[in-house]
């Protein structure tokens, strides 16, 4: 219990400490190297970020001490590579860092996949409902332009040219109709798949990931 408060404590850290590209002047003048490397580390930034650090800090005339960032971020590699961690990474979508040694990363690797299901799963709803939601305001634009139209005034040419956008309208509103319900089969379909995924994968990482409450 106690290393799971450290290691979310850290993480923590880590956004304030190591979730910018640039190195800010206050880090850089409060010298502790270590924090700096754990929680570059714990975000998934490689060893030789160092090189960055000395960059930034060089333009306030500061050195950074590379054995006690390094010593810093080995703590961090810890912190990332928890199988937590790695599905946490997974079921958001985002994409992991090579950072963890051979030891940590077949477990970290597994994690990440498992809740990397979960994210394809959802993406899979989110692109069909995205489509609906397209489409049902596309065939909704069509019908209110084809309640305008009036094919009754005009020159002959201007009444033929309107009946034939009229004709278009509404091959658009039948086409729409018909994939609209399609898409909402289709939808059903993909939420109870992603129900099933996500209760499977929660299951086998309750059994396997130490921490995980899912």
């Amino acid at each position: 219990m106690k290393f799971w408060l450290g290691a979310a404590a850290v993480m923590g850290i880590a956004l304030l400490l190591g979730g910018c590209d640039t190195v800010s002047k206050e880090q850089c003048q409060a010298g502790d190297w270590r924090a700096l490397g754990r929680a570059d580390a714990a975000s998934g930034h490689a060893a030789n970020r160092i090189s960055k650090v000395a960059e930034d800090c060089g333009q306030y005339g500061i050195s950074p001490d590379p054995a006690a960032y390094q010593s810093g971020w080995q703590e961090g590699v810890q912190i990332y590579c928890t199988p937590l961690n790695g599905f946490n990474i997974g079921r958001q979508g985002d994409s992991k860092s090579d950072i963890c040694p051979p030891a940590l990363a077949g477990q970290f690797e597994y994690a990440y996949q498992l809740g990397n299901r979960i994210y394809s799963a959802r993406r899979e709803v989110e692109n069909v409902e995205s489509r609906l939601r397209y489409l049902e305001s596309s065939t909704d634009s069509a019908r209110f332009d084809l309640s305008r139209l009036d094919c009754g005034s005009g020159s002959p040419d201007e009444r033929n040219a309107c009946r034939q956008k009229a004709d278009r309208l509404r091959d658009r509103i039948s086409d729409g109709r018909f994939e609209i319900q399609d898409l909402r089969f289709r939808l059903m379909q993909r939420q109870g798949e992603y129900a099933a995924t996500e209760a499977a994968v929660n299951a086998e990482a309750r059994r396997l990931i130490s921490g995980y409450g899912g």
